[in-house]
C-alpha cells in the first residue's frame, strides 16, 4: 500500500535528508491535529504519506529515518484499523518492516538507533502506545487500542 503518488515520490526521494524530516514532522503534526477531529481519512493521508516518505530513506545510503517510520506506520495501521480496514492496516505494518529489514537500509546495515526496537514494537501493538510517547509529545496516541472482550468458557 502507498499513499505517494509516484511522481510526488521521486521529488521527495530527491530532497536533502533534514528537508524529508522536516515536511514527515509537519504531516504527522497536521495527522495529529486532524486526528483530535475526528478527520479520519484526512488523518490516514497525511501519516501514509509521512510513512511513505520515511519509507524512501530506507533504501538510500544516508541515515535512516526508521523511528520516523515506525511513527507514522504506527498512527497509520492504527487510523486503517480503526476504519475496519484490517487488511490495509496489516500491509503497511508488514511493508514497515520489510523497509526496515532491506538489504540496503543503512539501519539494518549499521544498527544504528533503536532499530531492533522499531522492530519489535511494529510486531508488538502494545508496545506502540509508549514507543509513540517516548518520541512524540502528543498528549495521547490517537486511536488506541480498543478494549477487546474476550469470552471465556469455564469446564467444570
Amino acid at each position: 500500500m502507498k499513499f505517494l503518488c509516484p511522481n510526488h515520490r521521486q521529488q521527495f526521494a530527491d530532497l536533502p535528508l533534514e528537508e524529508r524530516k522536516d515536511l514527515w514532522l509537519f504531516w504527522m503534526e497536521n495527522a495529529q491535529a486532524l486526528s483530535e477531529q475526528g478527520q479520519l481519512q484526512d488523518v490516514i493521508s497525511l501519516a501514509g504519506s509521512a510513512f511513505d516518505l520515511a519509507c524512501l530513506s530506507c533504501s538510500a545510503d544516508e541515515t535512516c529515518m526508521h523511528v520516523e517510520l515506525t511513527l507514522s506506520a504506527i498512527l497509520v495501521s492504527r487510523a486503517l484499523l480503526d476504519r475496519g480496514d484490517r487488511n490495509a492496516m496489516d500491509a503497511v505494518i508488514l511493508r514497515a518492516l520489510e523497509c526496515l529489514q532491506h538489504p540496503d537500509s543503512q539501519a539494518a546495515n549499521d544498527g544504528c538507533c533503536d532499530f531492533q526496537e522499531c522492530v519489535s514494537v511494529l510486531i508488538d501493538p502494545a508496545r506502540q502506545a509508549d514507543f509513540f510517547s517516548d518520541y512524540l509529545n502528543w498528549r495521547s496516541m490517537p486511536f488506541a487500542p480498543r478494549n477487546r472482550v474476550t469470552m471465556v468458557r469455564v469446564l467444570h
